[in-house]
């Protein structure tokens, strides 16, 4: 028994390891999808587009590792809540890399450099994003539950600058000669980087639910 209890807490660090690397390589990721953005870098574009095969291969090794755990160990309470809430962050993990990756094949439509919009606006929902993110993991590594509550606030900044972006990138449409097309574009990465705070507050929702046992919803 103490053996088999043994080889569970391994796999079951072996797990969590995997999920914070998941998230290292997210934060990655999303850096380098703001970076294209910013330096319209269709060579650093591509490199995003090709590394989200090795965040979408490590996503699909964490979920199977947790489903053959669960099925061959029966584990149950609190394990059981660790295994499940690998398996739920790293999806969340997963998805954001992809918007990251959407991202990055967004600025290669983009057709007019310099860009006829400001992004200032993306750079600091961006910013804020990121902050998020290492905030989450480092809960999630060290588990500081009761700071993923700060997550809702962070990512209300995030939801008021996309609705500002979205309005100020519409109101421009009457007066543009060029780059209407761009609008579009531009607007697709505010609502991806929306969309990433949410998965991140999703991800520190999941360790509340480890820790109490019970759902939480941090955009209440």
């Amino acid at each position: 028994m103490a053996q088999n209890r043994t080889f569970f807490d391994t796999k079951l660090i072996d797990l969590e390891d995997k999920v914070v690397k998941l998230a290292n390589l997210t934060m990655r990721q999303t850096a380098t999808a703001i970076e294209v953005l910013e330096k319209h870098d269709l060579t650093l574009a591509q490199t995003v587009i090709d590394n989200d095969n090795e965040l979408d291969d490590l996503e699909l090794a964490i979920n199977d590792e947790a489903i053959l755990l669960i099925a061959k160990q029966q584990p149950v309470a609190t394990d059981l809540r660790r295994l499940i809430v690998t398996m739920k962050s790293a999806t969340d993990l997963e998805r954001i890399a992809d918007y990251a990756t959407n991202i990055a094949k967004a600025v290669t439509r983009i057709e007019h450099v310099p860009y006829v919009l400001d992004i200032r606006p993306l750079k600091q929902m961006a910013e804020q994003l990121i902050d998020m993110l290492e905030l989450a993991t480092r809960a999630y590594r060290k588990g500081e539950v009761s700071r993923v509550r700060e997550l809702n606030e962070m990512d209300k900044v995030i939801d008021d600058l996309n609705l500002q972006v979205i309005k100020q990138y519409i109101g421009n449409l009457p007066n543009m000669t060029v780059g209407t097309n761009d609008v579009y574009e531009f607007s697709n990465i505010a609502r991806y980087l929306e969309r990433m705070g949410d998965h991140v507050t999703n991800f520190g929702e999941h360790l509340i639910f480890l820790e109490k046992g019970k759902h939480y919803d941090l955009n209440q």
